[in-house]
């Protein structure tokens, strides 16, 4: 039996056995499934394919569970857009939004020895030894610096780094497994997941390299200088490393438990604030906090909006998506179809503007990404189901068989929309979104407010 301090991620040579025989078990099931369901009646045949679908989930989110690390975080991708999937995998995939088992602090205390070069009772006055969260790749402590300044230290679980390293190099024959599982599911074989798991790949890289992190979090923290409703944990970088990194600890609620208040006023507020923290990041950073878990926001006790854990910040390019995103927002607000011709033929989203039908198609498209927004007056969220107006969606064209060009700035953009769209829900929001946006884009893209340094400069 393993020692507490030797507990670590599970190995790449464990992590492609453990993938590959869940790819096996899946396709077996699937394919099993099929022959039998030629000898089954009608309502059998449903039957047994709904006890497949919740089969097969429930082994996909235990061997995620499992292995932590990467193929959790994408488990967890797949739970934020579980519209496109069937209800069964939806709901047992958000499972894994939940905190993963705490690892001991004796693994935790070696950590943080080897990357700070003392033990957290000589660094801190006080540290504790039961985390307050725990999730794919690490887990958090509360902690009190020296003059009394109260913390909480992030520390990466042991072998996290080699797990990412690994799963990256599995992530096409991943991709592969879940290509064809939706393709099953959905009976279509067009889905191309080649860009989202270029995306995947390059945050997930980013997410073990703690000082990536820190650098995202200060550039989040520029950003918001000149604001008083927004704050930014300050990274204390004397007690942060590669695989240690130091916040300063903010006390507020948990976004979803928040989003509960019997206050309609106080609801409305959060709304008000995610809304302006979501296009000011957009629209003056050109960034974007693109970890959208409830667990990454507080409400603080004065009703500001506290953003933690920045290992998922995406940076747009300018030219390439900042400028037409922009243009394809205010020219859809604005009913100028030229405009927003130009803008999602730019995007790589619209290949022949003279196409009625695929025009058809990016109005369809970008009317549910601008819901709330379209009109001037008050839009409901607690009415407008952003699940069903989704798989409405996503079945539209499956049944048309055109299936939208993959565009990768949007997977994590897309992320963060549909978080925002279950906390409006969430919340019974009744609020006039227009108003909200228009200060934001009005203009169109008019630069970064902030300087974006390169990484490691």
């Amino acid at each position: 039996m393993a020692k507490e301090s030797e507990e670590k991620v599970p190995g790449r040579l464990v992590r492609t056995l453990k993938t590959s025989l869940l790819g096996g078990a899946v396709a077996s099931s699937y394919l099993g499934g099929k022959i039998l369901d030629r000898f089954r009646a009608d309502s059998g045949r449903a039957e047994a394919e709904l006890q497949r679908h919740v089969q097969n989930a429930k082994r996909i989110a235990e061997t995620m569970k499992e292995l932590r690390g990467p193929m959790m975080k994408i488990g967890q991708l797949l739970s934020t857009h579980a519209e496109a999937l069937p209800g069964e995998y939806g709901e047992i995939l958000r499972s894994l939004q939940s905190n993963a088992p705490p690892m001991s602090y004796a693994t935790i205390r070696d950590v943080i020895v080897k990357d700070l070069g003392a033990d957290p009772e000589e660094l801190f006055a006080s540290f504790s030894r039961t985390s307050m969260a725990a999730a794919s790749l690490g887990q958090v402590h509360r902690a009190t610096l020296h003059d009394g300044t109260e913390v909480v230290v992030k520390v990466q679980y042991p072998g996290a780094d080699a797990s990412v390293d690994g799963d990256l190099k599995n992530l096409k024959l991943g991709a592969s497994m879940v290509k064809k599982l939706l393709a099953d599911v959905v009976g279509n074989e067009r889905l191309d997941f080649t860009p989202v798991a270029e995306e995947i790949a390059e945050h997930l890289a980013q997410e073990t390299d703690y000082c990536r992190e820190a650098y995202n979090a200060q550039l989040l923290a520029r950003l918001f200088a000149g604001t008083d409703w927004v704050v930014i944990p300050r990274v204390h970088t004397k007690y942060s490393g590669l695989r240690v990194i130091t916040y300063d600890y903010l006390d507020g609620t948990d976004l979803g438990d928040a989003l509960k208040h019997g206050d309609l006023e106080r609801r409305a507020l959060i709304v008000r604030r995610l809304s302006d923290a979501f296009w000011m990041q957009l629209m003056r950073g050109g960034l974007l906090h693109a970890d959208p878990h409830p667990g990454n926001y507080r409400i603080l006790p004065d009703g500001r909006l506290g953003i933690l854990d920045f290992g998922c910040v995406k940076i747009f390019d300018e030219e390439r998506f900042l400028r037409p995103f922009a243009d394809m927002v205010v020219s859809r607000l604005r009913g100028d179809d030229a405009r927003f011709k130009r803008a999602m033929t730019a995007l790589g989203l619209l290949h022949n503007p003279n196409d009625a039908q695929e025009m058809a198609d990016m109005l369809r498209i970008a009317d549910y990404f601008s819901t709330g927004i379209l009109r001037d007056e008050e839009f409901d969220f607690g009415r407008f189901s952003y699940v069903r107006a989704a798989k409405e969606l996503v079945l539209y064209f499956l049944q048309a068989r055109r299936i939208p060009p993959s565009q990768r700035d949007f997977i994590f953009l897309t992320r963060v929309v549909l978080g925002y769209y279950e906390y409006f829900s969430r919340a019974r929001a009744h609020t006039n979104f227009r108003r909200l946006v228009d200060p934001w884009i009005a203009d169109g893209w008019r630069g970064r407010s902030i300087e974006i340094p390169p990484y490691g400069e």
